[in-house]
């Protein structure tokens, strides 16, 4: 099926779904009207010329989404239990979370309850049915995925066990038992730098976690490459099994140290950068001991709407 739209609101551990499945199935609710899934407003701020024509823009700002759902519930019986149900789900107190499919195109959203309420002038005789504006104060659908990668990976490169037919092999005591019968082993990616790709249709925040794997590490620092690099770099000593997390979302810019803030660490020539649109290649290191490091990765692409 190449047109349809599927709905589901989870909120407070509970989820309800609206329209239809990719394979058909109708959901709970179906769906009568839903706006705002395409964008949200744009808020041009310019300034009048005094001696020229027109004016000079000044700004650009995706404001506030907020997206209207008009649905009817497809069980018919008009009933206590399936009114308190939907008055209990749509509680103003909790956060919520959308996340659409449509056509085949999933998104996600968070969400506050602007507003609902059943359909004036229903009676117990109709079917319930419901209007509810949801407010999205982050504009930008997101990949219902977390991208993630590890920069000091382990490749995988020889498998045991193996036969050796012509002559016997006396392992030295030193390598004695470095690999069971059926392990593989590997060796560590020790280049710096990983390309991570962007589909979506603005920038992005990316969580670096530093974990100090195999050692202690001063000073970590990750840099995004380009014609003008921007790096976060964090003046910390980190133990073995120390793991500093810094967070670059504009909204939520975080450097945690096992889980306490040491915001005040970082680096005052550090610029915190996003995920451009395209390709983009990040390069960590550290003034001691970078080869002790496992850097993961996480990024979130966003995008205009659905």
């Amino acid at each position: 099926m190449a047109n349809f739209i599927d709905l589901a609101l989870e909120c407070n551990g509970v989820c309800m779904q609206f329209g239809m499945s990719e394979s058909g199935r109708k959901r709970e609710f179906g769906i009568t009207k839903v706006e705002g899934l395409e964008a949200s407003e744009l808020e041009v701020s310019t300034t009048d010329n005094a001696l020229v024509d027109g004016s000079t823009v000044d700004g650009k700002r995706i404001k506030e989404r907020i997206i209207h759902i008009e649905a009817t519930l497809r069980d018919d019986r008009n009933n206590e239990t399936n009114r308190q149900r939907i008055i209990k789900f749509f509680n103003p107190k909790y956060t919520g979370k959308l996340t659409v499919n449509y056509g085949g195109v999933k998104r996600n959203i968070g969400y506050e309850l602007e507003g609902w309420n059943f359909v004036a002038g229903s009676n117990v005789y109709n079917q319930l049915a419901i209007v509810a504006d949801l407010k999205c104060p982050d504009p930008f659908m997101k990949n219902i995925d977390n991208f993630g990668q590890n920069m000091a990976n382990i490749s995988r490169h020889i498998a045991f066990p193996w036969r050796v037919v012509a002559r016997k092999v006396t392992v030295p005591a030193p390598y004695k038992g470095l690999a069971l019968p059926g392990q593989i082993t590997g060796y560590r990616t020790l280049k710096k730098e990983v390309h991570l790709p962007n589909d979506g249709d603005v920038p992005t925040g990316v969580q670096i976690q530093f974990i100090a794997a195999r050692g202690p590490v001063r000073n970590p620092k990750i840099t995004i490459l380009g014609e003008v690099q921007h790096f976060m770099r964090v003046a910390i000593d980190m133990a073995e099994g120390d793991i500093l997390l810094v967070d670059t979302d504009e909204r939520h810019q975080v450097i945690e140290l096992n889980g306490v803030n040491v915001y005040q660490k970082i680096d005052r020539r550090s610029e915190p950068f996003e995920i451009q649109v395209g390709s983009n290649y990040l390069e960590y290191d550290a003034d001691e001991n970078y080869t002790n490091l496992d850097v993961k990765l996480f990024y979130t692409p966003k995008y205009l709407g659905v």
